[in-house]
């Protein structure tokens, strides 16, 4: 039976990294002040996008696949701008690492990995609690 429960997570692992499609909340904050907040709720009605579906950028080059959500902050001489959407990474960027293609300052960046993980400014402890959740309801299954 343990065999089975490891080979049940295995396999749900495996899935999780190979998925392609995910979804983000896509706003900044100069249209909708919900985008500011520090964490965004189902009450916030922040539209999310599937980022399979959002036009990428044509000035960025080497673009890889959309994996990841992010929440930049980024400001100038008229104030700070929160922004939440896809992730589109370039080759060799580094995790947490925001190119913005206009001439604003970024002050913070904030990738991560998960359908709206891009809701506050910390989603791995969410997918952290949510793996040990699983391994633990596997282990009471096989039990």
């Amino acid at each position: 039976m343990l065999k089975q429960v490891i080979a049940v997570l295995f396999i749900a692992l495996c899935l999780m990294h190979t998925a392609s499609a995910i979804k983000c909340y896509q706003c900044k904050s100069l249209t909708d002040p919900n985008c500011a907040k520090d964490k965004i709720d189902a009450s916030s009605n922040v539209r999310s996008v599937d980022c399979d579906s959002v036009p990428r950028p044509n000035t960025m080059e080497q673009l890889q696949p959309v994996t990841r959500c992010n929440k930049v902050v980024t400001s100038d001489r008229a104030g700070t701008i929160v922004s939440r959407d896809c992730h589109f990474e370039s080759i060799g960027q580094k995790d947490n690492e925001c190119t913005v293609t206009h001439s604003r300052q970024v002050e913070s960046c904030f990738t991560c990995k998960g359908d709206l993980c891009n809701a506050s400014g910390s989603g791995r402890f969410v997918a952290l609690s949510a793996t040990a959740l699983l391994a633990i309801f596997a282990l009471q299954m096989s039990l």
